[in-house]
């Protein structure tokens, strides 16, 4: 065992990379549907480390891998942060922040009862709510603002909040589900219906879309414009071709809808058979069955020149006589709209003239070879901005202050550029799946660097705080919950499949959003994680700091 201890540290990198491969590993076992997933590495960091006192990485692994890690976190969620501010999403995200400054709150008063230090009672707050980056803010502040500690008692106070975070981390996880559960019976939800219900207030229905043929003979539509009727009644339903006199045609705004005409609307199926009696009846024949005059092809976006514009500015029926019909991002397809904002590595169906295709084809790119490509300068330059926003200092009553560090500047900095989308020839996005990958490989190295960092002191705050840190992080762990579940549902009237997601993007917990989707089979709770997700990360970044400063 000596020898294999000192070959691991004689050899950083293999260690590094058999943390992050047994990490990995362990992660995929699941006890009743239940896995700690990619938060295992961390555990196994911490293994390894306890096993010497040399078995640590530079500090700059875990940085990288945090910096990499928020960034694409809030390219992604930048749109649909910016998109919550409407009056529902403005009042369900006040009472989120409200919850978590209670709950901050709590770790205070309940960390003073028994005599918990500064150090050791943000990592409980981040473990009870499952907030890795704002770990990462609560390390980074520590090590910018050393006291002048020697380096072991720097290692020995960077120990403490992953032990609080990694102690409370597991019923941070199954105290939610088991919570959102344990609800759902007391309130007897009918998830099923109050799933399809809510899928239809806000236009999700579900992930997969439908076509369906539809003979225009309603006199409230005939002679009317295709502009009036869909934008103003059916904004999550297109039409994608109209057949006029046997002649088949792309449908555009200004078409006039008359009887008799042949329509192909696309939706999600409970909607567009909810609306077939608006229009007429159902027709019994497959237009997009005859390609001789029109053609559908999916396309990859993949060109520079369209990426970040909204489909409406790329005025594709003056240029091809075309329209995009359906949009595939990641899993979800959903019915773009003309304010649709095509990101790389977007896969849209089109509809146009045989002879336009493939003119419009090399118009969108359609090279799966560039969707693996990274644009390393928009990257680092965003990245740059945000890691000098993180140094800013911020002054807080009291005379005290704080920065948002390696994790909050890049956080702020992206959420902003993923919502801008592109600044001139600046593509701040990048394709789905590379923004995947880049942020799984960010937070493998941050948790296996920081989990070996902290390793070898982790066993002693075990030994020390274990019993008590598990206690009080199921206890905040529950109040947060209870709370969101009883005051979203009296309260605010939120369904229960929306509450799940709100819950599982409150807690920030990829965990409880997979289980709430296997609950509801429909895109709601997703719709609800959404909302809440970065405004929640933002908060928990802000409050673990509060609660370090309170506390010193």
């Amino acid at each position: 065992m000596e020898h294999f201890i000192h070959f691991l540290e004689e050899n950083k990198l293999f260690l590094l990379f058999l943390v992050i491969a047994v990490g990995y590993l362990l992660g995929k076992i699941k006890i009743r549907g239940f896995s700690l997933g990619i938060a295992s590495v961390l555990f196994v960091g911490l293994a390894f480390g306890s096993l010497s006192e040399n078995l640590f990485l530079p500090d700059m692994i875990h940085t990288i891998g945090l910096v990499f890690f928020v960034y694409t976190i809030g390219l992604q969620s930048g749109p649909g942060f910016f998109a919550s501010f409407d009056k529902k999403g403005i009042s369900i995200n006040l009472m989120m922040v409200f919850i978590l400054f209670l709950s901050a709150c709590t770790t205070v008063l309940l960390g003073s009862f028994f005599d918990l230090n500064e150090f050791i009672l943000p990592g409980l707050y981040c473990g009870s709510l499952t907030n890795t980056p704002a770990l990462a803010a609560i390390v980074d502040t520590i090590k910018s603002n050393p006291t002048n500690l020697s380096p072991e008692n720097l290692t020995v106070q960077l120990a403490e909040p992953i032990a609080g975070y990694s102690i409370a981390y597991p019923f941070g996880v199954m105290g939610v589900i088991f919570s959102l559960f344990l609800f759902k019976k007391i309130f007897r939800v009918d998830l099923a219906k109050e799933a399809e219900e809510t899928a239809n207030q806000l236009g999700l229905g579900s992930q997969d879309l439908d076509n369906i043929e539809v003979i225009i003979n309603n006199p409230n539509i005939i002679g009317k414009k295709v502009s009036q009727v869909f934008l103003d009644h059916y904004k999550n339903i297109i039409i994608s071709r109209i057949e006029k006199n046997g002649v088949l045609k792309i449908a555009e705004g200004e078409t006039i809808l008359e009887e008799g005409n042949i329509i192909t609307l696309v939706g999600t199926p409970e909607e567009i058979r909810d609306i077939i009696k608006d229009f007429g009846e159902f027709y019994d024949r497959d237009l997009s069955a005859d390609r001789s005059q029109l053609d559908f092809r999916r396309i990859f976006v993949s060109r520079k020149e369209v990426i970040g514009y909204t489909i409406q500015k790329l005025n594709l029926h003056q240029k091809f006589n075309a329209t995009i019909t359906r949009l595939k991002r990641g899993d979800s397809e959903i019915v773009p709209s003309p304010k649709t904002v095509l990101e790389a590595g977007d896969r849209i169906r089109v509809v146009a003239e045989k002879s336009q295709m493939e003119k419009v084809s090399k118009f969108f790119g359609d090279s799966f070879h560039s969707l693996s490509e990274i644009d390393y300068i928009s990257i680092s330059i965003g990245i740059a901005l945000g890691l000098f926003v993180g140094e800013i200092t911020i002054p807080l009553p009291g005379g005290s202050n704080f920065k948002l560090g390696s994790a909050g500047g890049p956080l702020i900095v992206s959420l902003i550029l993923g919502y801008l989308g592109r600044s001139g020839k600046f593509i701040w996005g990048m394709p789905y799946n590379a923004n995947l990958t880049l942020r799984q490989m960010g937070a493998v190295l941050f948790l296996a660097g920081i989990g070996l960092k902290a390793g070898y002191s982790f066993g002693a705050n075990l030994y020390k705080y274990g019993l008590v840190l598990f206690s009080l992080g199921m206890l905040i762990t529950t109040f947060n919950t209870v709370l969101m579940i009883v005051l979203g549902r009296k309260v605010l009237k939120i369904s229960y499949p929306m509450l799940m997601g709100i819950i599982s993007g409150m807690q920030t917990q990829p965990a409880v959003i997979a289980y709430s989707n296997a609950e509801v089979k429909n895109s709601v709770p997703n719709y609800g994680y959404s909302l809440v997700f970065p405004m929640a990360m933002i908060t928990k970044i802000l409050f673990v700091q509060l609660i370090h400063t309170a506390l010193k």
